[in-house]
């Protein structure tokens, strides 16, 4: 076990989200003597004991030695000094040693409980601090290091799933750079959206009609009429440069579950996400204000309750998880509001309200969205980028969605 004797100790304040706790949990700040902390006591009431226990996992991973205290508090009114003893019992837990190193951080619980907390840690002339969430710094209630301090984006999205009870599973999630093939496919297939968009749906018919035996997949025979048409073939062409599909006669062939994957829609995910990575790197070598934590795709995640999902694109930016769903498909405008377009949507409303603040949400569509659609992703607040000009200026839009902190 982790010998908490060595470094300070955070006591933290439970909530609904775990960012503001986790994020300084693993944050390795220079020159500052609270952080990371080699303990952590996590207070929380009885409503948030089950986000208490995800936490914990999360931060025993990391080799951090945590406790949680369930904190009783009392009966209506709020009485803040029943509050205030609650915490000073928890507080007199501590050894002298620990006392000289402990540090509160009060984004979490209620208005109330970090009200009290603060109190105890004032009286005590310790140091205590917040998660200014918008701006992804730290600022100082009561001694520390003073001035406010950037977190850097230590955690990763497995930290941040599982910190709220998701689990990430197989397969593992694509972080790897793509290579100059995929992303030239991409790069192409968006600067020709407005020539393949409306081709491309019967691309994906034959791809997920295609017949597979031993690992070999044939696809077709494609039509006379698609084989005169040029911006079909011009298409087709744009997959073959991968090495991933070939002509056989009038059949399309491509080997493999990964090949298959890839033609059946993989490829604009993928795409997005090269698109993300690239602009993380850009912005490293800037210096820009933000910079862009963990990205991944292909995230496959299990709820508390069993069920199975998968994210196509997730990202930590900015104390935020930013969210998004690719899509080639063809949503029927004529479909009803209930049909397969509304369980992204809903999918997506469900998942970003793990980020903290609340995380925020993106449907990429290489091809237009029905109107009914649009207005519900609009009163879900999930951003859409779809078809023709949207796509191709995608990069610009990631610009302007990413927050920029507000001051200096």
């Amino acid at each position: 076990m982790t010998d908490s004797s060595t470094g300070p100790v955070h006591i933290c304040l439970v909530s609904d989200t775990s960012l503001p706790n986790l994020n300084p949990a693993l944050a390795d700040i220079g020159n500052s003597d609270f952080f990371p902390p080699k303990r952590v006591l996590l207070l929380c009431d009885h409503r948030h004991l089950d986000q208490a226990r995800y936490l914990k996992e999360t931060l025993t991973g990391h080799e951090i030695v945590v406790d949680i205290h369930t904190i009783d508090e009392g009966v209506d009114p709020v009485d803040i000094s029943y509050l205030i003893g609650q915490i000073s019992i928890v507080f007199e837990t501590l050894s002298p040693q620990e006392k000289r190193s402990v540090v509160l951080n009060a984004s979490g619980g209620g208005k109330a409980l970090s009200m009290a907390a603060v109190a105890v840690f004032m009286r005590n002339h310790l140091p205590a601090f917040l998660v200014d969430t918008r701006n992804d710094r730290i600022v100082w209630l009561n001694g520390g290091d003073g001035a406010p301090s950037d977190i850097p984006d230590n955690a990763l999205l497995e930290d941040v799933l599982s910190g709220n009870g998701f689990k990430v599973i197989a397969p593992k999630p694509v972080r790897h750079a793509l290579d100059k093939q995929q992303m030239q496919l991409g790069a192409k297939m968006a600067g020709n959206i407005k020539k393949f968009s409306p081709v491309i749906g019967a691309l994906n018919g034959y791809m997920s009609r295609a017949k597979e035996s031993k690992g070999l997949y044939r696809a077709g025979p494609v039509s006379h009429k698609l084989m005169k048409n040029p911006d079909f073939m011009k298409m087709v062409d744009c997959f073959r440069e991968t090495g991933l599909v070939e002509w056989k006669k009038q059949h399309l062939m491509f080997r493999g579950n990964e090949a298959a994957r890839f033609m059946r829609g993989g490829w604009f995910e993928l795409y997005g996400y090269g698109v993300i990575n690239q602009l993380k790197d850009d912005w490293a070598e800037q210096n820009y204000p933000v910079q862009i934590g963990d990205v991944a795709s292909g995230l496959n995640i299990e709820s508390p309750t069993g069920s199975r999902n998968e994210i196509d694109i997730a990202f930590l930016c900015n104390n935020r998880l930013y969210l998004v769903e690719c899509k080639t498909g063809y949503f029927n405008p004529k479909s009803h509001p209930s049909g397969p377009s509304s369980s992204m949507l809903y999918k997506l409303d469900w998942l970003k309200d793990l980020g903290a603040p609340a995380g925020k949400a993106a449907i990429f569509s290489y091809r237009a969205l029905p109107d009914h659609d649009l207005d519900r992703a609009r009163q879900m607040k999930i951003d859409v980028v779809a078809g023709w000009p949207d796509i191709m200026n995608l990069r610009a839009f990631l610009e302007n969605w990413i927050e920029v902190p507000q001051t200096s």
